[in-house]
């Protein structure tokens, strides 16, 4: 999981220092495998962290953070001081095709499917994803993946 974090940090680092957004990593400690389709995690972190770049103004920072829940799931959460979602659009973020501003949207080339198949990666992964916004302060997008069971060796 690591390893997955750097290197989309790594892949965001340049687009962040365009619009002088401070991009961070927290791995909080040394997290626990996990058994996942490496491109498809990929594909959810790309797409969370594109969105946090898109929605963040200049001067902004993004924080991508690892830890070890204590049930013993692993949480990642990307967390920007972006412009933030408003309260009555939070319910159905996660829907296919729903943008919050379709107008900006448009602009920025969104098509509304990108956290809806977010969605459906980390719950086939056996995790869950939620969203909290504060409108004009900025959005914490979190998901949760299960580690890898301990092998029974006979």
């Amino acid at each position: 999981m690591e390893e997955m974090l750097e290197d989309v940090v790594d892949r965001f680092a340049f687009q962040c220092k365009q619009k002088e957004i401070k991009l961070s990593l927290h791995i909080t400690e040394s997290l626990p495998r996990i058994y996942a389709d490496r491109d498809k995690l990929d594909q959810v972190l790309d797409n969370l962290l594109s969105n946090a770049v898109k929605y963040t103004l200049e001067g902004g920072s993004i924080a991508v953070i690892a830890e070890r829940r204590p049930d013993g799931m692993v949480e990642v959460s990307i967390a920007d001081t972006g412009i933030g979602i408003p309260k009555k659009d939070l319910g159905r973020i996660f829907e296919r095709f729903y943008r919050v501003d379709k107008a900006r949207s448009r602009s920025l080339g969104g098509t509304g499917l990108g956290l809806a198949i977010a969605r459906e990666i980390v719950r086939a992964h056996g995790g869950d994803i939620s969203i909290d916004s504060i409108y004009r302060k900025g959005t914490t997008v979190s998901f949760t993946l299960p580690p890898c069971e301990p092998e029974v060796v006979r």
